[in-house]
């Protein structure tokens, strides 16, 4: 695939990563715990988040390795890791990663492999990881459920016909259905990932998912989606202040083939 067939990733626009900062819930501790306990680990010495985004999951990663380092191509999602001072930080494109081989010990995207070239982006991680090294893929989905709301699945199909999901990559090397070249696959596990949000921490989670931020790019007003987002969910809010989002979160682990 060119580089020209790649689709635009509306997460590498300017103005993006404040609201993304925002917006999206701190869940990556819960996830990188559930891959620790597949992988039947405690910590990690050197390890590589890619996609880092606004810092969240280089964060999270801080806590369970002695080195993190956090890599995005996106500068705007950078100054904001910068700024919440989530650690080392580089720019770099997941498909060109600029380490010398063998380096890290464990490879962490959330979030950020759809937006990958996939082959490209594990033959690096294959570079860069040692014999014993692994790799986590984890993802967390907003599924159109608010608990206890009967009318939420008819909004979220009128929200997402209003303003459509932004095209991916072609999944193609998709790891959940063949294990890429040079891994082994360890295990994978789905679980729910019920999140309360008041009606502005709804809407600001809203403004970071990619449908909303290609609307924006696409040149629709913030102001006017933000409107929007509010109208159309302040009968859900009518009663309480606080209702609870339920996500879905995955946890793939991959490990360093034998050789």
């Amino acid at each position: 695939m060119t580089q020209a067939e790649r689709p635009e990733n509306p997460f590498a626009a300017t103005g993006v990563g404040v609201q993304y900062a925002l917006g999206r819930p701190y869940h990556h501790p819960r996830a990188l715990a559930r891959a620790l306990d597949l992988l039947g680990a405690t910590r990690v010495g050197r390890a590589l988040d890619v996609a880092c985004g606004t810092g969240m999951s280089t964060t999270a990663l801080r806590e369970i390795a002695d080195l993190a380092v956090g890599v995005d191509r996106s500068s705007d999602m950078l100054a904001v890791a910068a700024h919440h001072r989530a650690g080392v930080l580089l720019r770099s494109a997941a498909e060109t990663l600029p380490f010398a081989s063998e380096s890290f010990d464990a490879v962490t995207v959330c979030s950020g492999v759809h937006w990958f070239d996939q082959p490209r982006f594990f033959a690096e991680a294959r570079r860069l990881l040692r014999p014993s090294g692994w790799i986590v893929l984890y993802d967390h989905y907003f599924i159109g459920e608010m608990v206890d709301v009967p009318d939420f699945p008819e909004w979220a199909r009128i929200a997402l016909d209003r303003y459509p999901l932004p095209p991916r990559n072609p999944q193609v090397g998709d790891p959940r259905a063949e294990t890429p070249a040079g891994f082994e696959a360890v295990a994978e596990e789905f679980f729910a990932d019920d999140i309360d949000m008041t009606q502005q921490q709804f809407v600001d989670y809203q403004m970071s998912i990619s449908n909303f931020v290609a609307a924006g790019e696409r040149g629709v007003p913030r102001d006017e989606l933000r409107s929007w987002l509010f109208e159309s969910t302040s009968s859900f809010y009518a009663a309480v202040d606080i209702r609870t989002v339920r996500f879905l979160a995955s946890v793939l682990c991959l490990r360093v083939a034998a050789q």
